[in-house]
């Protein structure tokens, strides 16, 4: 005769295990079963149907914050210890949806198991439950807060010799009721309420096993196991792989392809400016503000230069066509660039950045907030002056600012490095952005939209240069410093964000001058 394995208890732990819907989500009774009603989440509404009136009190107790189940289901919480999938339903569906509810179970003698309901319930409403442990005397310890509709929680207490880490991609911030520790690769927010919790996070800076870390911090491993189960369950901990006898006796998956090709700052700002993974506001939140367009930082040097139009039958007649100005483009650097003359310069600018009859320019903006301003450094010899100056859109103008010499020199030097020139660069247009522009108006996007702006901008430069047969180069990056210092400006409020060096070609060389 087979013996049926008996389901294994794990140890007791003083912590208890509290439930609670989103702060944003609610539950409203009604249909035909006792038990039936809607749970009203972010992402839409989920209907139940079940013949058990504690699930409606659950789920209404639930509203209003935190609560042991055992106090409405008793028992309730040794079925958790004992199934912590809490239901069949816990993957969730691939369609990214919320798991639907499980089918109605039943007791032997045909009843609907309260337990068995409620297990199910909480399985469906994965995405919007939110799950607390809390000390005997009602302090939290930690909160688990789901951020999307493809979350799903089932802690599992580890086996005391599991080896865990704390994610490479982790960031901890301050909250209003303590640590806030997030991953752009997990769907959950953790709230660390108490020291205990904040010191246990900081013991997994190293792979470490559960009763190491129980041992450091002198408390129970049955404790220590829930709460770890906890965080790897919400992604803050990752589980090590272990191999033993190898040269790396521990590894993890995150330290591996495709994981690799990602820093953790460039997938946190991926992740949160697009909606989706998390449930922080992305869009539009406000109106436009607009501010005056003239330079913020250091004085003027001089009266504004006015620079000339071009004379667009004379552009028709010279330009090539779109499709060949976009076949020629490419990034030129020349060490033997020549200055450009104050036609060159108003030609460019004018096509490139001039504001049209109807506000708009000649690149797109998100929402036409146009956040991108405009810093020429010149190395002189030409037309114009060494030294910095702002270009007003609005006017066509160039005003010279009181730029000191070294940081000039800086700039240039720094321009001439970065494009892989043996001199300074003829002409760096150094884009930099008045970031309330987008930030008063789109939250979640703005910056991501601004790095976007830089790349369209530095598209049009391009095939405006390439047109006029002039040598462009975009930058990879530039000097927040040295720009700030330069420019007289706070980087908080008008950072640096991109940089572009053109040139006009010697009379020598193939390319004509136009």
């Amino acid at each position: 005769m087979t013996k049926v394995p008996l389901p294994v208890t794990p140890p007791r732990t003083a912590l208890a295990q509290l439930w609670a819907l989103r702060e944003d989500a609610g539950f409203r009774p009604g249909g035909d079963g006792p038990g039936a009603g809607v749970v009203t989440t972010p992402w839409g509404d989920v209907p139940l149907d079940t013949e058990s009136p504690v699930v409606a009190r659950a789920l209404e107790r639930m509203t209003y914050g935190p609560v042991s189940l055992d106090n409405i289901a008793p028992g309730f919480g040794d079925i958790v210890a004992n199934h912590p999938d809490t239901a069949p339903a816990a993957a969730g569906r691939p369609d990214g949806q919320a798991p639907e509810p499980g089918p109605k179970q039943h007791s032997a003698t045909g009843r609907p198991s309260d337990h068995a309901a409620l297990r199910a319930v909480l399985a469906a409403l994965q995405h919007t439950v939110v799950r607390t442990l809390a000390t005997p005397d009602g302090n939290h310890v930690l909160t688990v807060v789901p951020m999307s509709r493809r979350a799903t929680f089932a802690p599992v207490p580890p086996a005391d010799d599991t080896v865990h880490r704390l994610s490479r991609f982790v960031t901890l911030r301050t909250g209003p009721e303590g640590w806030l520790a997030e991953s752009p690769l997990s769907p959950h927010r953790v709230t660390l309420h108490s020291p205990r919790a904040s010191l246990l996070v900081s013991c997994y800076t190293r792979a470490r096993t559960v009763i190491e870390v129980a041992r450091l911090l002198g408390q129970p491993t049955a404790e220590t196991a829930l709460v770890v189960a906890h965080l790897a369950a919400a992604g803050i901990l990752v589980p090590g792989i272990v191999r033993p006898g190898t040269a790396t006796p521990v590894t993890f998956a995150e330290d591996h392809e495709p994981l690799t090709h990602w820093s953790p700052r460039e997938l946190l700002v991926h992740q949160r400016s697009r909606p989706g993974a998390h449930d922080e506001p992305v869009g539009r939140i406000g109106e436009f503000r607009t501010d005056e367009g003239g330079p913020t930082g250091l004085a003027r040097r001089g009266p504004a230069i006015a620079l000339p139009i071009p004379d667009p039958e004379l552009i028709r007649a010279s330009d090539p066509s779109l499709s060949e100005a976009m076949a020629a483009r490419r990034s030129v650097r020349l060490d033997d660039g020549q200055p450009l003359t104050i036609q060159e310069l108003g030609q460019l600018l004018h096509r490139s950045a001039g504001v049209r009859p109807n506000n708009g320019r000649p690149y797109p903006s998100i929402g036409s907030r146009y956040p991108l301003e405009l810093y020429l450094t010149v190395t002189g010899g030409g037309e114009l002056r060494r030294g910095v100056y702002h270009y007003d859109p609005y006017a066509h103008t160039l005003t010279p600012l009181d730029t000191p010499p070294e940081l000039v020199d800086r700039l240039l030097v720094e321009a001439g490095v970065n494009a892989g020139l043996s001199k300074e660069p003829p002409v760096l247009i150094s884009m930099t952005a008045r970031y309330h522009r987008l930030s008063a108006s789109y939250r979640g996007t703005a910056y991501s939209a601004l790095l976007k702006e830089v790349g369209a901008f530095q598209q049009t430069l391009y095939l405006v240069a390439t047109a006029m047969g002039l040598g462009p180069c975009a930058l990879a990056f530039g000097d927040t410093e040295t720009a700030a210092h330069a420019f007289g400006l706070d980087w908080l409020v008008e950072p640096g964000v991109g940089e572009f060096v053109v040139s006009a070609f010697p009379e020598s060389a193939a390319h004509p001058r136009r």
